[in-house]
């Protein structure tokens, strides 16, 4: 009878465990010895059936726990923040990290170590606030979910930050609680009394408590407290992301808030209430992210995916100004066609994959696209990149414009004549980037981020790098850099040759290429007392035969320290040597 007994029992546990959903069962197979709290969850909210909500909540966080982890030090906390405080400027961190003996970063995957104690806690509060709040009538549960629910939003050190949340604002929940404050409403109240943060670099991921202690860190830690704080008290507050600014090497975050009508207002974490500017909105942009719980799932070999959505973040491109739906032509095939083609931005001196389309092997489709920024369709291969198209950029009015060849004139065609002299400015450059129309020994412009850059604003959104001083002259410049300058001669014949520049020593040199050919050998540049007082080099200008149609000058660093101001191409005589008139009346 016992075996009788224990056969049954084992019966209905098996049955009640085929009772997950695959999704529910195949996570619980991850989580090894942990899988009893993670039961236990569902346990608790299966019993009532008024618990159903509550229920499908708990199945959304368990089904969207697998490659969620913690990593911290384990180490007194305030051995960790006086490590950081001075993390980034640190010339030695392997012998700070030694001196307070925080050891190596724990990592806890959630599926092993979250206890249903924890998540139940999380499950409730979540609610409470939800249920409570005037706002909370206009979140669709999908909306709660992904913005006030999840327990966690990086790999930060897990906590009970919603109750020290609601503890460090209860003086608030008068306000909050009044029939006629909105969720816009509560975000401003709340974001006016967060800490101001100063700007740091290389923190890791924190949380509340965190956060709150130090204010200090990079734009990711202020939208962070942020949105531990908003959904703590239910506001429904997301994290946005730009990956990479076009052109640089670093991104940007910050927040929205969904207001009754299911539209998200941005706003930046501890800095810029809702409505108000921030980089966020005013800066160009390729893509922009949201930091979700579930995520984007491509159903695929992870080898063909960029590491850029290994987690979980959607494209809510489309939630801004100036973006565009491009179709693109497939101009090379891949060996594996997998239906997904991807999206690669030029930042600084690199291609960094920014985004991701739909193809059918013979166009691509790419949603909600950020105009003037130089793109480049590819496909992806265990880390591997190929171009599957022509270079392109969008127009101000969301045209492609590709780029099928090498450099080309900017503001040209510089017209090369008997008429006239042609100058030309040197932050005239060709148009085609790093690599094609320049090249820049370094990727910050030491100018800064200026959104009325000069090559820019005039419609070319891939030389970021290279340094323009006051809108008027190359400078900053360095060896091994060099620019290329298209010209279209329609009178053959000679022409001199010769550059402006100034130098505050006598130390910096170039050459001078026209076609490859280097036609002026290494020309010194004087020093000439101020980094704005120009001098024509060589002093004795160059002369240079040039056949009728497009020819490519490219000016080359031999050793850099000057500013470069104008490029100037006067016309002598043709081939015969008879000599002409710079002026035709």
């Amino acid at each position: 009878m016992r075996n009788f007994y224990s056969f049954f029992i084992l019966c209905l546990l098996t049955s009640c465990s085929a009772n997950y959903s695959p999704e529910i069962e195949f996570v619980l197979q991850q989580s090894g010895n942990n899988r009893g709290e993670l039961e236990n969850v569902l346990k608790h909210y299966s019993q009532n059936p008024a618990d159903s909500l509550k229920l499908r909540a708990a199945e959304f966080l368990i089904i969207n726990m697998p490659g969620k982890y913690s990593e911290y030090y384990d180490a007194p906390w305030n051995d960790v923040a006086t490590v950081l405080l001075r993390w980034t400027s640190s010339s030695n961190k392997q012998l700070v990290l030694d001196t307070y003996r925080l050891g190596a970063p724990v990592i806890k995957e959630d599926v092993k170590y979250v206890t249903a104690e924890y998540l139940i806690n999380n499950i409730e509060l979540a609610f409470k606030v939800w249920q409570e709040r005037p706002w909370g009538k206009h979140i669709p549960f999908d909306a709660f979910c992904e913005e006030i629910l999840p327990y966690r939003l990086s790999s930060e050190p897990l906590e009970n930050w919603r109750e020290k949340a609601l503890a460090s604002f209860a003086d608030l929940d008068t306000i909050l609680n009044k029939p006629e404050t909105t969720a816009v409403e509560a975000c401003r109240i709340v974001n006016d009394l967060l800490p101001r943060f100063r700007i740091d670099w290389d923190f890791p991921a924190m949380n509340y408590s965190q956060l709150m202690a130090s204010a200090k860190g990079p734009c990711d830690n202020a939208a962070a407290l942020a949105v531990f704080s908003m959904r703590a008290l239910g506001i429904p507050v997301s994290f946005d992301f730009i990956h990479r600014w076009p052109n640089l090497t670093h991104g940007h975050a910050w927040n929205c808030v969904r207001d009754s009508t299911g539209k998200h207002i941005s706003f930046m974490g501890a800095e810029v209430n809702p409505g108000g500017a921030h980089m966020g909105i005013t800066k160009l942009k390729n893509k922009v992210y949201r930091k979700t719980f579930a995520g984007h799932t491509f159903r695929m070999d992870k080898k063909y995916i960029p590491p850029l959505f290994h987690g979980n973040i959607t494209d809510v491109s489309c939630e801004y100004e100036g973006i565009y739906d491009v179709e693109i032509p497939v101009k090379y095939l891949p060996d594996s066609v997998t239906g997904y083609a991807w999206l690669a931005g030029r930042h600084a001196s690199k291609w960094e994959i920014d985004g991701w389309g739909t193809t059918d092997g013979t166009t691509i489709h790419f949603a909600s696209v950020g105009g003037q920024v130089l793109y480049l369709p590819v496909w992806y291969e265990n880390g591997t990149m190929k171009a599957a198209g022509d270079m392109f950029r969008l127009d101000n009015d969301g045209n492609v414009i590709f780029i099928t060849e090498g450099p080309k004139p900017f503001k040209g065609p510089h017209i090369l004549s008997a008429a006239a002299p042609c100058i030309i400015p040197m932050r005239d450059f060709d148009i085609g980037g790093e690599g094609v129309a320049f090249h820049e020994s370094d990727e910050q412009n030491q100018n800064g981020y200026d959104e009325d850059d000069y090559r820019r604003s005039h419609g070319d959104p891939s030389s970021y790098s290279v340094d323009i001083v006051e809108r008027q002259c190359i400078g900053w410049t360095v060896t091994g850099e060099w620019l290329i300058y298209t010209v279209e001669v329609t009178d053959p014949g000679e022409y001199q040759l010769s550059v402006s520049a100034s130098a505050l020593t006598t130390t910096s040199t170039f050459h001078l290429e026209v076609d490859n050919q280097d036609v002026s050998g290494s020309v010194s540049i004087p020093n000439t007392g101020d980094w704005l007082q120009w001098v024509w080099c060589p002093a004795e200008p160059l002369k240079v035969y040039l056949t009728a149609g497009s020819h490519q000058i490219k000016f080359y660093y031999e050793a850099g320290g000057s500013n470069l101001h104008e490029l100037k191409l006067t016309y002598i005589r043709n081939r015969a040597g008879e000599n002409k008139s710079l002026k035709i009346n």
